[in-house]
């Protein structure tokens, strides 16, 4: 198929995603952070809103603990100490010794013999529910849950699935 081709078919069909109001628009740009302050959470400012203050209501950062002063000293340490960047997660590059001083600190403050850390929420879910469901469990699951708890349920084997 001619590249002009290509172009077309992509064209009709980006043009029908348009039409249904499906069509992902511009990318949100964050320009900057204005850190918390008394009793206010930080604030964000987004390209082409010039200087108004937003929200942020999407993030992974509940706590909102990745702006805390001893979060990022931490950080800025433990890069010195084993690096920086994604390299990859613990079952492929190997267990650093944070992970186990972690894991024991979680085992003691829950008073459990061991504790586990993974490397996402997603994975975490996915592996308690397939973990924890037996023969004996019946899952009931809205179809609007996250994807990580549905993915869960179907690696598990439960006695019944309603999804």
């Amino acid at each position: 198929m001619p590249l002009d081709r290509i172009k077309e078919v992509l064209a009709t069909y980006l043009k029908e995603l348009e039409e249904k109001g499906v069509l992902k628009g511009n990318e949100t740009v964050i320009t900057g952070i204005k850190q918390a302050q008394d009793d206010k959470g930080p604030r964000y400012f987004i390209k082409g809103y010039g200087g108004k203050e937003f929200l942020r209501m999407n993030a992974n950062n509940y706590l909102g603990m990745s702006l805390r002063k001893e979060v990022i000293e931490a950080e800025e340490k433990a890069a010195k100490e084993f690096g920086a960047g994604p390299g990859a997660v613990r079952f492929i590059s190997g267990t650093y010794t944070p992970h186990i001083a972690l894991e024991k600190k979680l085992a003691e403050f829950h008073d459990k013999e061991a504790a586990m850390i993974f490397s996402s929420a997603y994975s975490t879910v996915v592996g308690i529910l397939a973990t924890m469901v037996t023969q004996d469990t019946t899952v009931i699951s809205d179809e609007l849950n996250h994807n990580c708890i549905i993915n869960g349920i179907k690696l598990s084997r439960p006695k019944d699935k309603k999804v």
